[in-house]
């Protein structure tokens, strides 16, 4: 089973002790004392090193060079010396560079036989060279191999998982991480990939690299402990991505179900290029703002309705061929059917991207009468013509006898004093807003203040979930998503 380390560093070798209990009490296997960054600190590194046996977790203790993003001041006789006194006081491993280690060794000496040597690489730039080459040269000098280099688009996941597909089929144990937020999936999936270890940090603490997520995050929202190598990967793509509750609704449906799979969170910036690199190791996908049109060309085959509307926000597979579908289209109608509306309803759909295009082809589809606004009319133009509704400018759609206003755009989530729709509301008239965080944005406020029934983005983001979830698995959890969300929300 995957390991979690936490990394930590004091001032005094006496303060690292709440720090390791507090990394155990959250839930962590090991500490990784950074003997350089206690030195930074003003504490004595030696002390530091002989209080790792004293600590509530073992010990993985690492005195990194600057070479590698470290701050160790002093020559390589005084590191090996302080990695060596950790050793003997009881850590379970040392941390070298591989590009130091003769340089260290001999200062090092033979490690105690319940000490383990790992034997590192780092590039804080880019996605490194010869990497399978550097593990097989750790591997021959008797070392447990760590990579960590730095992705730069979701793509680049796809080298550190085909290292970990490689050492899978050695056999053998492997550390590789890809640094930074577009990295953060190759520590959510440590455990589907077989990772020997991977690192976490503290509730408020910063943590030693980019992309690290505190062990709450990486135990009960991806479920690191469930986790076993080669299971089946989900995730959601988009950018930005870090606000998505995608993995909490589904790994939490996955664990539920006792469905053995995993859902992680992509940042990706190229779509396509995303789909080519690690698509063929995923096995199904959420879409979101802004790349809801652009693996479309890439599937085997598109659902009737994703095609009709022009977007997708879901990638399953159906006899092992990927299938685009839309889940938000569906969401959305149901959502208003749900309101008591009539599917023949005139609906006034602010905005032109994915999620409106759902909207608007969707009730068009059904019999409704759709009006669209847009800030660039062009575009309100183009989505009307392709659904059979009236493109409105700015006056028009104020006066238009629409009975539900539905907010396809962004607006309200990033800047939630903002609304779509600064014009007095109707009383009797029906407002959606497909934005769920913030759950009550300002425009329901407002549209709740004058009399209007309202449709909150919660109820829509849990129905397309929950379709979703039905496509990968034959499974429909809307009451479980419902519930999560509205636990979520209550906070």
């Amino acid at each position: 089973m995957t390991q979690v380390a936490v990394p930590i560093a004091a001032a005094s070798p006496e303060a690292l002790a709440p720090l390791a209990q507090a990394a155990r009490s959250q839930g962590a296997d090991l500490v990784e004392v950074r003997l350089d960054t206690c030195q930074s600190l003003g504490a004595d590194p030696l002390a530091c090193a002989r209080a790792c046996g004293a600590l509530a977790l073992p010990v993985l203790a690492t005195a990194r060079h600057r070479c590698e993003n470290g701050t160790w001041q002093g020559d390589e006789a005084a590191r090996g010396q302080a990695l060596a006194a950790a050793a003997a006081a009881g850590a379970s491993y040392v941390d070298v560079e591989l590009a130091r280690w003769s340089e260290v060794r001999a200062h090092l000496g033979p490690l105690p036989g319940r000490c383990r040597l790992i034997l590192s690489y780092h590039d804080f730039a880019g996605l490194g060279d010869n990497l399978s080459g550097r593990i097989a040269e750790m591997r021959a000098k008797g070392a447990l191999p760590k990579i960590a280099i730095t992705a730069h688009d979701a793509a680049d996941l796809d080298v550190v998982q085909r290292l970990y597909a490689d050492a899978d089929a050695d056999g053998r144990e492997l550390i590789a991480i890809a640094m930074g937020e577009h990295g953060a999936p190759s520590r959510q999936l440590a455990g589907a990939w077989g990772a020997f270890l991977t690192f976490a940090r503290l509730d408020g603490d910063g943590g030693s690299a980019p992309g690290q997520p505190t062990v709450k995050e990486l135990l009960e929202v991806f479920h690191l402990r469930r986790q076993r190598r080669g299971m089946p990967v989900y995730g959601v793509i988009g950018s930005p991505i870090a606000h998505s509750l995608s993995p909490v609704l589904h790994n939490e449906c996955f664990r539920a179900f006792d469905v053995p799979a995993i859902y992680a969170r992509f940042r990706v910036e190229d779509a396509a290029a995303f789909w080519r690199a690690c698509g063929g190791w995923i096995q199904g996908l959420s879409i979101t703002i802004p790349h809801k049109a652009a693996l479309m060309p890439l599937m085997d085959r598109l659902d009737p309705l994703a095609r009709q509307v022009g977007v997708m926000n879901t990638v399953f597979r159906d006899q092992g061929r990927t299938v685009g579908a839309t889940t938000d289209a569906t969401a959305i109608a149901a959502c208003i059917a749900a309101a008591g509306h009539q599917p023949e309803a005139r609906v006034l759909v602010l905005g032109a991207g994915g999620v409106a295009q759902a909207a608007a082809c969707a009730l068009a589809g059904r019999g409704a009468t759709v009006a669209i606004h847009n800030r660039t009319h062009a575009r309100a133009v183009e989505l009307a013509a392709r659904c059979g509704g009236t493109a409105l400018d700015a006056d028009q759609a104020r006066a238009w006898p629409y009975e539900v206003l539905l907010n396809g755009t962004a607006v309200g989530m990033k800047a939630p004093d903002d609304t779509p729709w600064p014009h007095p509301h109707r009383a009797g008239t029906t407002v959606f807003d497909t934005v769920y965080t913030p759950r009550d944005t300002r425009l329901l406020r407002e549209a709740r203040a004058a009399g209007c029934t309202v449709i909150d983005g919660v109820e829509m983001f849990a129905r397309q979930a929950a379709e979703q979830f039905e496509l990968w698995t034959s499974l429909h959890p809307l009451d479980l998503m419902r519930q999560m969300l509205d636990q979520r929300f209550a906070h």
